[in-house]
């Protein structure tokens, strides 16, 4: 009797270990340093200033070769330090809001060759939705800062405008 106990005792599967958030921490970092390894911080940081010339181009006035570089390169020499830092930095924010088992798949997807052409096409995906985004915003801004400022106010918000 107390070998089949025993048995039975042994084919019980061990509880797992329980998830901390240095454990998360742990994977979050191991995700990061992955994701980060072919990442294309100049590709993101080129979608920061792209609709600022977009608007210089389509106020009729022409920037040189020169400009252009310049303006790349102050952008570059501005963000690329700190976008780092903060990208590092995300392991911790991952470990406060995900799973382990959320972080551990996001590690393991970004190992594959899969994973990691989709991190390297996500400055692309950016920069094509960028436009809509910002279009958006300026479009809606107006008719929302009035019923904003109405709630902040505490008075009734005016009537919302037709939106085309």
């Amino acid at each position: 009797m107390r070998l089949l106990i025993l048995a039975a005792l042994l084919a019980m599967p061990l509880p797992a270990p329980a998830e901390t958030r240095d454990a998360r921490v742990a994977v979050a970092r191991d995700y990061v340093d992955l994701a980060l390894q072919g990442f294309d911080m100049a590709a993101v940081i080129e979608t920061m200033y792209q609709p600022i010339l977009q608007q210089v181009a389509a106020a009729g006035q022409t920037l040189s070769d020169e400009q252009v570089a310049a303006i790349r390169a102050l952008y570059l020499d501005t963000f690329t330090d700190p976008m780092m830092a903060l990208m590092r930095d995300q392991a911790e924010i991952m470990a406060d809001i995900m799973t382990l088992g959320e972080i551990t798949a996001l590690r393991d997807f970004y190992a594959t060759p899969e994973g990691r052409s989709a991190m390297a096409k996500l400055p692309q995906l950016t920069a094509a939705q960028e436009p809509g985004v910002i279009a958006l915003i300026n479009d809606r801004t107006g008719a929302v800062m009035p019923q904003v400022l109405a709630i902040i106010n505490d008075e009734a918000p005016p009537a919302p405008t037709a939106q085309p």
